[in-house]
């Protein structure tokens, strides 16, 4: 087993209320496809898939909040990685941790890059929760922000996504398939199929959906509280999206 931790660059944010600090992008000897386990105190997850990348980045930001004035420049989080080689590949392990935050002004900005993603596990929180052009399970757990997963790719693994005042959007290509299981209490879901077959199962409502797409077998569990969910079964999940940012998709 490997293992890398961050060496901090404090820099002083433009922003006269929030103090920045930068840690060193971690580069990482992997071969992938890889699989990315995050845990993270607080704050923003971002896993994208670029195949310009030679192994896997890690990036990682701290982002502190001042009640009156611009914090002290100082490293209140840590960030490791290492890497896990098991039977079926690499797992590249990102832990983000603050001791100390107990009025929730800290959280982190954690950015993964890798030329092949299969498998995601997240958990955080106070942050937004995006997954661009992977495959695999997915396992997300977050709160007060939103989830999106957007790939080109298959998708017919286990998907699990639990949040809580947040939306989770959820768009793959039409030969995907699974069977739902969506609940958004004090919201709505709804599905978007434009390939394929779904048939909606007895027991479904506005907040409540139970269906199948085409013929899967693998469980799509989504959980919000006070949000939406919204799942898109399209040709083109990347380029389809309205006003969505593609410069990462690079196929």
């Amino acid at each position: 087993m490997r293992k890398i931790c961050f060496i901090a660059i404090l820099a002083l944010a433009g922003c006269q209320s929030q103090q920045v600090v930068d840690f060193d992008t971690a580069l990482l000897q992997t071969r992938g496809p890889v699989a990315i386990d995050i845990q993270s105190f607080a704050g923003n997850v971002t896993v994208i898939v670029d195949p310009s990348i030679v192994g896997t980045q890690v990036q990682a930001t701290q982002l502190e909040i001042g009640l009156e004035e611009v914090p002290e420049r100082s490293a209140h989080m840590t960030c490791s990685t290492n890497i896990e080689t098991g039977m079926t590949g690499e797992v590249v392990h990102i832990v983000a941790a603050c001791d100390d935050n107990s009025l929730g002004l800290i959280s982190a900005e954690i950015v993964v890059r890798s030329n092949s993603i299969h498998g995601v596990s997240v958990t955080t929180s106070n942050g937004n929760v995006t997954l661009l052009g992977i495959s695999g399970a997915v396992d997300v757990k977050t709160k007060d922000g939103n989830v999106r997963v957007v790939t080109p790719l298959l998708m017919n693994e286990r998907v699990s996504i639990e949040n809580r005042r947040g939306d989770i959007v959820y768009r793959v290509r039409g030969e995907s398939s699974g069977i739902i299981d969506a609940t958004a209490l004090n919201g709505e879901v709804a599905l978007d199929l434009r390939q394929g077959k779904a048939i909606i199962l007895p027991g479904s409502t506005g907040d409540h959906l139970f269906a199948t797409f085409n013929g899967g077998t693998n469980p799509i569990i989504m959980r919000t509280v006070d949000g939406d969910v919204r799942l898109y079964v399209v040709a083109d999940p990347v380029g389809s999206e309205p006003l969505f940012n593609t410069d990462w998709f690079t196929w």
